[in-house]
């Protein structure tokens, strides 16, 4: 019980982070965020309806029609997170003063504030979003990528905004949205990163002892046979982290002039000495 109240208020604390560096930064600086609150942004200042009911009729919508297409959880995550941006943006101006600065510094700081949140949310499961459902719907018909789909709905966004804006105004949004990804992503990934390592080499018994003595990791051999030569040879595969990469590539270098190495960059390690 403990642990889904706090799972919800994570989520609740995320989307009123988002909402202060929408309402309270981006907009009394001119400034354009991504997705629909972009979007609704320039909406609204060309047509001067509410910002909230425009967020409504755009992701009311999309969340009725992905309530008969897709996962029901993933779109009460989408709903929900949607209210409680659309509610918070509404009554955060009564709490929290706006932030009327530098562009470039409202820019650092709603990018730094909405990648807190972002990295929030997501860690946690949810669709930071309806239009993330957008997304994947594109994804599975079309073959877009989720991440062209942002990239272009948020260039679409910051483009129109000079109908009443200024290209300074898109420089300064985009570095806000660059920012933003950027510490989401280190929310989620943190810094260190894992890799995946296959070695191919006659002496895999050694690089193998040295692995387990040296890096403290575990090792799988994977039987296989090369082509050039049609011999049975072992692949050598672990895990290990950028600074432990570092020290095993320079150890089979030297001892081994004719080993094969091809590294990948693991997405998510857990267990066996890794943790979440």
């Amino acid at each position: 019980m403990l642990k889904k109240i706090k799972h919800y208020l994570i989520i609740i604390i995320g989307q009123l982070i988002s909402a202060i560096a929408f309402h309270q930064i981006l907009l009394p600086n001119d400034l354009i965020g991504g997705g629909f609150g972009g979007l609704a942004t320039v909406i609204n200042k060309l047509t001067n309806v509410n910002l909230q009911l425009i967020l409504v009729g755009l992701c009311c919508p999309v969340i009725i029609w992905a309530f008969f297409k897709y996962n029901r959880k993933l779109v009460f995550y989408a709903a929900f997170c949607f209210g409680l941006f659309t509610f918070f943006i509404g009554i955060v101006g009564n709490f929290v003063p706006e932030f009327f600065t530098d562009p470039i510094v409202a820019a650092i700081v709603s990018g730094v504030l909405f990648g807190v949140s972002g990295g929030m949310i997501i860690r946690e499961g949810a669709a930071n979003g309806p239009e993330a459902i957008v997304g994947m719907y594109l994804k599975e018909k079309k073959g877009i990528t989720i991440g062209t789909f942002f990239t272009v709905l948020n260039f679409c966004i910051l483009t129109s905004s000079l109908t009443y804006g200024d290209i300074t105004c898109i420089i300064y949004s985009l570095i806000s949205i660059y920012i933003a990804g950027k510490v989401t992503d280190y929310i989620i990934l943190g810094t260190r990163r894992e890799y995946c390592v296959n070695i191919i080499s006659d002496n895999f018994i050694e690089i193998t002892e040295f692995i387990h003595k040296k890096l403290n990791r575990g090792v799988t051999f994977v039987p296989c046979v090369g082509t050039y030569k049609v011999r049975k040879k072992m692949m050598i595969k672990a895990v290990v982290t950028n600074q432990e990469l570092i020290t095993l590539k320079n150890y089979v270098s030297q001892l081994d002039d004719n080993s094969f190495v091809y590294v990948t960059e693991s997405i998510e390690v857990f267990g066996g000495g890794f943790t979440d």
